[in-house]
């Protein structure tokens, strides 16, 4: 009889690097979850920011394991968050990445509804910011894709 099961548990993996305002911000993102994580591990990989200390202020709105990684690379900080995670499911976001709402509802769904799934991914769309290199990189995307310039008000 093959049983499925209605929930499974979830590691939130963020590497990171002198990057604490952009970590702010994802971890506010994961505060806003649907379906929020079992557990949120984060691996500094030896920043001389106050990334600490933002870490720190979300302790008692997610279950954070902070990990200081002193060799950097985000190969070695993403296996380091591996070794120090728990969940069923083992999600990888960045630092300057904000999460959807309901981002991690819709990664578990695929896992409940096949057990012999073993990875799932998504689109993953950038932030629009006026005046920046997003911005930029965003238009000349749209333009080498379709051609042309886009209206403003169909820029992400």
């Amino acid at each position: 009889m093959n049983t499925l099961k209605n929930k499974l548990s979830i590691s939130v993996i963020i590497a990171t690097f002198n990057r604490a305002k952009m970590l702010e911000e994802v971890l506010l993102s994961l505060t806003q979850q649907t379906r929020p994580p079992e557990e949120v591990i984060i691996v500094d990989n030896n920043s001389s920011d106050n990334t600490k200390e933002i870490v720190a202020n979300f302790i008692d709105k997610l279950n954070i394991k902070y990990v200081l990684e002193k060799r950097r690379g985000i190969p070695v900080a993403r296996n380091t968050g591996v070794k120090n995670s728990s969940g069923d499911i083992i999600v990888f976001t960045d630092d300057d990445c904000i999460a959807e709402k309901e981002w991690l509802h819709y990664l578990e769904l695929p896992f409940l509804r096949d057990p012999s799934i073993g990875m799932v991914g998504g689109e993953i769309l950038p932030q629009r910011t006026k005046g920046t290199l997003v911005e930029e990189y965003c238009i000349a995307d749209a333009v080498m894709r379709v051609g042309q310039v886009p209206k403003e008000e169909n820029l992400p």
